[in-house]
């Protein structure tokens, strides 16, 4: 193949390789013009899956949340809290019905009570008027302190479950802020690991694209290479045909310069002919050295071997930088693994030191309840010594009614079966027993009125003979009557009352 020939077909591929330039080059503004008229839609279905994607890892996280044992535990601890409160609840209403119905029955006894005592005010004298009138006073005084009791205990009932209601507000904010935290933390570790996918996900396009880069230098590299390839063999063959002819004429003149040759021309034929025996040598040892690679690589294109070696040697320097990247990367893990054990020791002091506050915390909480379950004891003494003292008080004050006959012992079997004296009731004992004692005085003052006049009469003579009709002998009070007690209303549960 001659010069000319391979200087056009050159020419052609540079043609060919000009013409697909230019057809990529058109290709590529037809793929930026479609890009660029997709490009809205893409950032909106981009958009799209973003969104949905974070809806999806919220819908998992709060999912497992939800099945985590520890909120498991929390919902059948609600949930038998819940079935108790509603047991309670039932319970009081129950309870709450009922004395509803008694304090019902109560007032229309009390009603009733009221009817007759009006009745028998209308029918008796100033003296039972007045008395049915403290009577009536008191059984509304006894009526409103039971109201005021009832009151007091539904107040005191408010107030502890307002106490109960605070008590668990609390726990539930404290379990709403620890609950915020691990959420921050868990949202903050979701962040970090999308930047961190996001620049994986930058490295790896850019390292495609450089990728790409190298392989479209690689091929220009490749054709120039062909190119190159192509020029040196026609150099080489040029120069062989050089050398061909140099060695004819060389041959030549020294066929033609054999006798007339001169003692330079010896010398200088010695010194070429020791120098081409050195490169002979020479030229000796490298195809001895070219046969010894041949061996050793089992192959004998010098192209495939020049490959080969190319290739080996991107292999050992990709490996070196394989190297240097692990140990980089073993420096970063050492770094890491060394900051996590500091990290490690450090939560383990704060952890420790956390245990010993709150052992210390426990053990004075232990004093303090040792303190309180003391105190306790002896106020539960104080209330045993007063409560006794009190039901002590009580009999006495039932046995002087019961000494006594006071008359408002028949209105007290009217609420009910019991008349033993309690602290709802012994201010009524004590009310008659005042009375009792009162109307006793009363005859007592007039018993020592009649007394002193009868004295007075038989010390005192008679002013003439003529006898004189005697006064007229005062007649004691009247005894107040007890009034009638009304028949019990049939059903009607007859309770004494409560304050």
């Amino acid at each position: 193949m001659s010069i000319p020939e391979d200087m056009e077909m050159e020419k052609i591929a540079e043609d060919e390789l000009f013409k697909l330039q230019r057809q990529f080059r058109v290709m590529e503004i037809d793929r930026m013009s479609v890009m660029t008229s997709v490009q809205p839609t893409l950032r909106v279905q981009r958009n799209m899956i973003r969104t949905l994607n974070n809806d999806l890892d919220k819908i998992m996280l709060e999912l497992k949340l939800t099945k985590s044992t520890s909120n498991v535990m929390e919902s059948a601890k609600a949930r038998d809290k819940l079935v108790s409160l509603l047991k309670d609840h039932e319970r009081c209403s129950t309870e709450v019905r009922e004395h509803r119905s008694t304090i019902h029955e109560l007032d229309f006894l009390l009603k009733q009570v009221q009817k007759e005592i009006k009745a028998l005010r209308t029918k008796g004298s100033g003296a039972e008027e007045e008395y049915a009138k403290s009577l009536t006073d008191q059984t509304m005084i006894s009526q409103l302190e039971n109201r005021l009791s009832t009151a007091m205990k539904r107040f005191n009932t408010v107030n502890s479950e307002n106490y109960k209601m605070r008590l668990e507000i609390d726990r539930l904010l404290r379990d709403r802020q620890s609950f915020n935290g691990v959420w921050k933390t868990q949202i903050k570790r979701l962040l970090d690991g999308k930047a961190a996918i996001l620049e994986l996900v930058e490295q790896a396009i850019a390292a495609y694209d450089q990728r790409e880069e190298w392989c479209s230098k690689l091929d220009g590299m490749k054709e120039r290479a062909a190119i190159d390839y192509r020029k040196h063999c026609l150099e080489v063959r040029e120069l062989q045909r050089q050398l061909d002819h140099s060695m004819k004429l060389e041959e030549f003149l020294r066929t033609k310069g054999t006798v007339r040759l001169t003692a330079a021309d010896a010398k200088a034929e010695a010194k070429r002919l020791e120098q081409q025996e050195e490169e002979m040598r020479t030229y000796n040892n490298y195809v001895n050295i070219l046969d010894a690679i041949r061996e050793f690589a089992g192959e004998e294109d010098v192209d495939k071997l020049i490959l080969e070696f190319n290739r080996r040697e991107e292999e050992n320097y990709a490996l070196f930088n394989y190297i240097n990247e692990v140990n980089t990367e073993l420096k970063n893990l050492h770094d890491n693994v060394r900051s996590l054990r500091t990290t490690i020791d450090d939560e383990h002091a704060k952890h420790q030191a956390k245990l010993s506050k709150q052992q210390d915390s426990i053990e004075s909480l232990r004093a303090t309840l040792d303190e309180k379950r003391q105190a306790t004891a002896k106020l539960r003494e104080e209330y045993a010594r007063s409560d006794a003292v009190l039901n002590n008080l009580l009999q006495q004050i039932q046995q002087l009614a019961h000494a006594s006959d006071c008359n408002s012992l028949p209105l007290l079997k009217l609420l009910g079966k019991s008349v033993d004296v309690n602290v709802s009731n012994a201010r009524l004992y004590i009310k008659s027993l005042e009375k009792k004692i009162m109307e006793v005085v009363e005859i007592i003052k007039i018993d020592e009125a009649l007394t002193r006049a009868a004295e007075a009469k038989e010390r005192t003579p008679p002013s003439s003979r003529r006898r004189r009709r005697p006064p007229p002998s005062p007649r004691a009070p009247p005894t107040p009557r007890p009034p009638a007690a009304p028949a019990p209303l049939a059903g009607a549960r007859a309770q004494p009352a409560h304050a």
